[in-house]
Parts: C-alpha cells; structure tokens; sequence
C-alpha cells in the first residue's frame, strides 16, 4: 500500500483509478481496483463480520465521486466486460453505490482485511476486540474489487488500518460528586439563618 496513492476527502485523484479484467471467483466475477483513502474521523455503527461506518458528508461526496468514475470506466469497457455496449444510465440502475442511506443516516459497510491492523494514539497496537459501537476511529480503506453478480454489480470496500480516536471529554452536565458532609452544614447554616429576628439597625452618633 504506497503513501503516494493514499487519497483523502480534501486531496484525491481519480484519474489514476483502474479497473483489472474481470477474474471468475466462486460464483461471481471481479475486477480489481487500486483506490484507498484515509477517512476523516467516523463512528462506529456496528461491528460484526463486518465494520459498519456513519459516514460524513466529505467522505460521501469523495465515494459517489469514485462511483460515478467506475460507472463511467466500466460504460467505457463494456464492449470488452460485456456481451452488450452499456451506457452509463444502463450501469447507473445496474451498480450499486459504496454508501446506503437509511432513516437519515448515511452508513458504509466494510469488510475486514485479514492484514488488518490497530492503533491508539500512542501507536500501540490493539485487538479488534478493542473497538466498540460509538468509538471514533480513523481508518485507511482500500476498494479491492468491482464485483459483478448476474443482475447488478458493487464495489468491495476493505479496512486495512484503524486509528482508534480518544473518546473526548464531556463537560456540560453538573459532574461533582456531592460531599455529604459539606451538605449538611449547608443545612444547619440555613435554619440558622431563618431563626434570627428580624432588626431595624439604628446607628449611633
């Protein structure tokens, strides 16, 4: 993975993007990519097999960038893909985007490298057993694959690297820990106060 072709959502290139000759795998076709890009901070939505992202606006722009070059890429190779010459609004109902929106929501899957690896800010390495739902990470991804099924085709975003953000520190709530002691002088001092009569202070010449 070189340095050089790493892209993020303020600085990325997409002319340098590639799509290898369709390879048959099980019971689909796929055609390698060359694209990875370092992630602006994300949440963590949900961890199973896979690692589900909220996704920001830059990141979302970025990846429907990169959707609609590979649309554009592939309706420029169909003829050679293809048994028929594809348009791009043909493959724009046939390809599926690398984001879903749902209530609002905008969510990225992706599957987990077997190089993945993880760190905390001090660079130590943690077990993928460390992150949680709600941690805030910064992640390197790469699409390893056009993946192509009989009816529709979608990219195969992989996690290679995870940067695991320090949960920041809230304080706008009340957060002292109350002394119990502290409160009941409070208290006597207060029925103290309602005890005393009240006077007309007169002063003397």
């Amino acid at each position: 993975m070189s340095e050089s072709k790493i892209n993020t959502c303020d600085n990325y290139n997409l002319e340098n993007v590639e799509l290898g000759k369709p390879v048959k795998l099980e019971d689909y076709y796929a055609s390698t990519t060359n694209f990875i890009i370092q992630t602006p901070k994300l949440t963590i939505n949900k961890i199973s097999s896979k690692i589900t992202v909220n996704v920001d606006e830059n990141l979302e722009n970025l990846l429907n960038d990169f959707d609609n070059k590979i649309i554009q890429l592939l309706s420029e190779k169909s003829e050679d893909l293809f048994e028929d010459k594809l348009t791009v609004e043909d493959l724009e109902e046939m390809y599926k985007s690398s984001v879903k929106t749902k209530k609002k929501e905008v969510k990225m899957q992706l599957n987990i490298s077997k190089k993945l690896s993880i760190f905390n800010k001090h660079k130590e390495k943690l077990e993928l057993e460390s992150l949680n739902t709600g941690d805030i990470i910064i992640c390197l991804i790469k699409c390893k694959n056009i993946v192509f099924y009989k009816s529709h085709c979608e990219p195969m975003w992989e996690i290679y690297q995870i940067k695991l953000k320090e949960k920041e520190f809230k304080c706008d709530k009340y957060m002292f820990l109350d002394d119990p002691y502290e409160k009941e002088i409070n208290k006597e001092e207060n029925e103290e106060e309602l005890t005393i009569p009240s006077k007309n202070l007169k002063i003397k010449f």
